[in-house]
């Protein structure tokens, strides 16, 4: 088994008894969603789901709101990282409702990890429960973070950060740590590209044996979380 570098973070779901009742305004999806890397492209993604569903976490459903892979990069560090910024989008998930999963949970990588996110905000603070929250290879935010792990909706985060395996970003990174990180990521990325092993924050998004093993190995992990 590969060492693996994991923080579970649950928080009670309880209500005080004199909370007023919270009026839903969005639908109500269930199941699992997973959001890959900038782009949300790659043969990866669809590897990944099938993998989620291999390891008996059923009605998986791919994520969308990509802006090409550049934009999306660029969105990661300057403002989907923070609560506040974007303000402006719609989170609502479309196409989720119609199924008979016991849950809703939303799992994000890289990129995806912030669309995960913002998500789970928008729905929580709307008065849906988040049985999970995953975030992988996240550069969220620190405060924004805090601001999750604190909600009474989201019941469990799971945080997988990847530095064993070298990668510099990590969920609760400061500004300045992400910038510093952009060298190194880009040449992980080319060196992903040119090797097909899936180096450093590239780890789960290689297109190869190897990289569906550990997207196998990874949804293992997540069932073991309890997601279902």
């Amino acid at each position: 088994m590969i060492p693996q570098a994991v923080i579970a973070v649950t928080a009670a779901l309880t209500l005080k008894s004199d909370t007023a009742p919270v009026v839903v305004k969005v639908n109500k999806p269930r199941g699992t969603i997973y959001w890959g890397g900038a782009g949300l492209n790659g043969d990866y993604i669809a590897d990944q789901l099938k993998a989620l569903q291999e390891a008996g976490i059923k009605s998986v459903f791919s994520g969308t709101r990509s802006y090409t892979l550049p934009a999306d990069a660029l969105r990661s560090a300057f403002s989907l990282r923070y609560r506040g910024g974007p303000d402006f989008e719609d989170w609502s998930i479309h196409g989720m409702e119609d199924n008979h999963s016991s849950q809703f949970n939303m799992i994000g990588y890289s990129y995806g990890s912030l669309l995960a996110a913002h998500t789970a905000y928008f729905y929580a603070e709307s008065g849906h429960v988040i049985h999970h929250l995953v975030l992988i290879a996240s550069p969220i935010d620190g405060d924004f973070l805090n601001d999750l792990i604190k909600h009474k909706n989201i019941r469990k985060i799971v945080i997988k950060d990847l530095p064993q395996y070298g990668d510099p970003l990590f969920a609760g990174m400061t500004e300045a740590r992400m910038m510093a990180s952009f060298v190194r990521l880009g040449y992980q990325m080319l060196k992903t590209i040119r090797t097909n092993e899936g180096w450093g924050h590239f780890y789960y998004a290689a297109d190869s044996s190897e990289g569906s093993h550990r997207r196998r190995e990874l949804a293992a992990f997540l069932y073991r979380q309890g997601l279902r």
